[in-house]
């Protein structure tokens, strides 16, 4: 760099000065570097998720109709109806609309659609009165449909709603505010501090203005992280009704009911079901296989009900109560024995998380059963705490469950016994942490295994139905005033602790003791009764030392 004065003073400066504004646009350079390539990430994954599943932004189509075969029953679908307002954010339109091209299709090349077709029949009927203007929304007005698990539970599926994809025109622009100095930070007449101020005066602005467009560039950041994980939300709930990648398992398998109508089903629908499903073997084109694509034995009525009651077993979330079909009284003895021929039991399932963990409940037929004597039917239960994630320690469980509402507690003593509780109201810890709430809720308790063959509801008096939680200083206390536990489901009837010691609470949650008066045990109980005529739903022992304790959230 040459000299201004040829003055060593001055040149020095200079060159502080020179070095000092370099190091701010390298700084400004990494910075503005790094944030570039976090959003082209970002962006990248949300195109690839979506280019992925055959998804598009712009519609190229927004009139006519689209063909679509459902589980088997060709519909005309409007387009225009689909971009309705009420309709153009819903699950069920984004999946038509704008990833059609993702979906499977039929051997007429029509896009397929992996549901019940009474179902879809009475979406497409309202779906109707909402076009024409004589309702405003789209909903199963039908008692009868609305209490059929084969309409409703697709429609709670598809009736929920994704924004990233709408058609409401582009956003009005944020305004651009540059940051002004504060009131003592600029603007002054130069009579204070001359120089001085108006250098600390352009720094603040530059620091102010620099802050701006970091926190500028941090909430749009976050918003791009909420689109994708909005977008993730809707591809993996609906990815059981898209082509699969490699496209052999998306195959449209068609029999013709004993009154000649279609009934379709993807072979990568019932291959959830299990490799050997009955189902499947009665729909495959190759062996193992059936003689003959007619079913001629099964009256069309039971064949659809099956066909679909496996569809959304195979289809629907985990998590998802799935219950059994409604069938008329009179034809119930019939059902079930065609229900059982193909593979399944008349009961609810209810597939637990696939995530590898290993769960108290075992199978999706036992948890069904369980999700079910809850009845909250259009509950999901959500896993909030787990002992062997979170430890058996009282503070975590507490700061898990504090302030949920309906709450399933499983718990597992050895590998036989596996039982819990049902709580329909909320856990409330104590303000003071050296205190406990006591307060009534309605409570039942529940066997798995073990105690009894079958997985069996308790049901227990309503002066039994009782909850006590102490702070994380307190301790639960017994009738007689001695301290036992951290936490006290139960009441006279029987009682289940958590914590529990002589005197309490123990070291951890692990230590337990669950009992139930003779007069509470449904007939079947396999246990032995102590000298008090109190049995368990524990293995033997009414103190037991807990090997996994969970707790569910039914969440609406």
């Amino acid at each position: 760099m040459s000299s201004l004065l040829g003055c060593e003073k001055a040149d020095r400066l200079v060159r502080t000065s020179s070095d000092s504004l370099n190091r701010v646009t390298q700084q400004a350079i990494a910075d503005t570097t790094k944030a570039g390539s976090d959003v082209k990430a970002i962006t990248d994954e949300i195109s690839g998720m979506v280019s992925a599943r055959g998804g598009v932004w712009k519609l190229d189509e927004t009139d006519g109709e689209i063909q679509v075969n459902a589980g088997g029953t060709v519909f005309p679908v409007s387009r225009q109806a689909l971009l309705m307002p009420a309709m153009v954010r819903k699950y069920i339109s984004v999946l038509l609309m704008h990833h059609a091209n993702g979906l499977p299709r039929d051997e007429n090349g029509r896009v397929y659609l992996e549901v019940s077709p009474a179902y879809f029949e009475a979406f497409l009927d309202e779906l109707t009165l909402y076009k024409t203007g004589r309702t405003n929304r789209v909903e199963l007005h039908v008692s009868s449909k609305r209490a059929d698990p084969s309409s409703s539970d697709y429609h709670a599926l598809f009736m929920q709603e994704i924004h990233c994809y709408s058609h409401a025109g582009p956003a009005a622009a944020s305004a651009s505010v540059e940051p002004t100095a504060d009131s003592d930070g600029g603007g002054g007449d130069g009579e204070s501090g001359g120089a001085t101020d108006d250098v600390d005066t352009a720094i603040q602005r530059s620091v102010r203005a620099y802050e701006y467009a970091l926190r500028t560039h941090a909430k749009a950041y976050k918003g791009l992280e909420l689109v994708r994980d909005e977008i993730k939300r809707f591809l993996t709930a609906m990815e059981p009704f898209f082509a699969s990648q490699d496209g052999g398992e998306s195959q449209v398998l068609t029999l013709t009911d004993n009154v000649g109508r279609p009934v379709s089903v993807m072979r990568k629908t019932l291959m959830r079901l299990g490799p050997d499903h009955p189902l499947l073997t009665r729909f495959s084109t190759t062996p193992p296989c059936w003689d003959g694509r007619q079913v001629d034995k099964t009256p069309a009525r039971h064949f659809v009900k099956i066909v679909d009651f496996a569809r959304r077993i195979a289809t629907l979330p985990p998590g998802q109560l799935i219950r059994p079909p409604l069938v008329e009284q009179g034809k119930m003895r019939h059902f079930i024995e065609d229900t059982e021929m193909y593979g399944f039991k008349y009961q609810p399932y209810c597939r637990r998380p696939a995530d590898g963990h290993e769960y108290v409940a075992k199978s999706a037929e036992e948890w069904g059963r369980v999700v079910a004597m809850t009845g909250k039917n259009a509950a999901t239960p959500t896993l909030v705490y787990k002992s062997s994630r979170d430890t058996f320690a009282y503070g975590p469980f507490l700061q898990k469950v504090n302030g949920k509402s309906g709450l399933l507690f499983a718990l597992r003593d050895g590998d036989t016994h596996r039982f819990g509780a049902f709580i329909d109201g909320p856990l409330t810890p104590p303000a003071d942490p050296t205190e406990t709430n006591c307060y009534k809720a309605p409570v039942f308790f529940f066997s798995l295994s073990g105690a009894y063959d079958a997985p069996t509801k308790i049901e227990m008096p309503e002066d039994s139905q009782w909850v006590n939680l102490a702070g994380t200083q307190g301790v639960v206390k017994d009738t007689e005033d001695e301290p036992l536990a951290n936490v006290g489901i139960g009441g006279g009837a029987a009682a289940l602790w958590l914590g529990f010691a002589v005197p309490g609470p123990a070291a951890d949650l692990s230590s337990c003791q669950q009992w139930l008066g003779r007069d509470e045990l449904p007939d079947g109980y396999k246990g032995q009764t102590n000298h008090q005529d109190r049995g368990t739903l524990a293995n033997k022992k009414l103190r037991f030392t807990c090997k996994e304790l969970e707790v569910w959230h039914m969440r609406r």
